[in-house]
């Protein structure tokens, strides 16, 4: 089984399970978390989702003993499925975030990266690597890093492949938080289950309103919003935490 898939509370945790290979991404493990992430997608019961990694690693990339044999069409193939799962993740209409220990890597490092939260460990090891093979980055890092650390550490992340910390991925905006290790599943899940417990069509609007606004104009953005806050104050659910709220008051 190269997914472990367990469920608590509203949150999925999803943990990919190759440790003898440091969770390496082969075909049928990318297969397979696509095809749990589709249908977690359509789960109104799931509200979000921790990925993270078995072993010692979160995950090292491509599984390279099976790249070693592609023919062109099987390694088109295969990258075709980073960005079916960027746009799967994109789509996910519900927060994925990352869980990140030990090592990510090249493809790891990617899937890190298409995640909308990042919680990594202090000492995780955390590098780029796709120049090591001489490969460029696939899944839509040229456009996705820029955007989290700045175009010129983007630049230096992807051409200089330096090896950072969880602390150090934090200090440039990698990662949002960095904690222990032994601390990292616990604080992952408790920030899922704090976003789930939010009326999932406002969580779903505004992960949609953040996406959009990457290739929007200001005027485009706020237009966007209004909609969007007409549809999320009709809905019950917003009604329901609003008198929540006074009751706590």
């Amino acid at each position: 089984m190269t997914l472990n898939h367990t469920t608590h509370g509203a949150v999925a945790l999803l943990e990919l399970n190759r440790p003898e290979v440091r969770n390496a991404l082969s075909t049928e493990a990318l297969d397979t978390l696509l095809n749990t992430l589709i249908t977690l997608g359509r789960d109104d019961a799931c509200r979000a989702i921790v990925l993270a990694g078995a072993g010692p690693s979160f995950c090292a990339g491509a599984d390279l003993s099976e790249l070693r044999d592609f023919d062109d069409a099987a390694f088109a193939a295969y990258v075709e499925r980073y960005r079916t799962l960027g746009g799967v993740i994109r789509g996910l209409g519900k927060p994925l975030i990352a869980a990140v220990h030990g090592h990510a890597i090249a493809g790891g490092y990617e899937l890190m990266c298409l995640a909308h939260l990042r919680i990594v460990a202090t000492d995780a090891q955390l590098r780029v690597g796709d120049l090591d093979i001489g490969l460029s980055p696939t899944s839509g890092l040229t456009w996705i890093l820029p955007r989290l650390v700045g175009l010129g550490r983007a630049r230096w992340l992807l051409l200089a492949g330096p090896t950072l910390s969880g602390d150090e991925a934090v200090a440039i905006g990698l990662a949002e938080e960095s904690v222990p290790a032994d601390a990292l599943r616990e604080r992952a899940l408790t920030l899922a289950a704090a976003i789930a417990a939010h009326p999932g069509l406002g969580v779903r609007r505004t992960l949609e309103l953040l996406d959009a606004s990457a290739e929007s104009s200001y005027d485009e953005a706020v237009a966007a919003e209004l909609v969007a806050e007409y549809e999320t104050f009709a809905h019950p659910a917003s009604r329901a935490a609003v008198n929540a709220f006074f009751k706590r008051a």
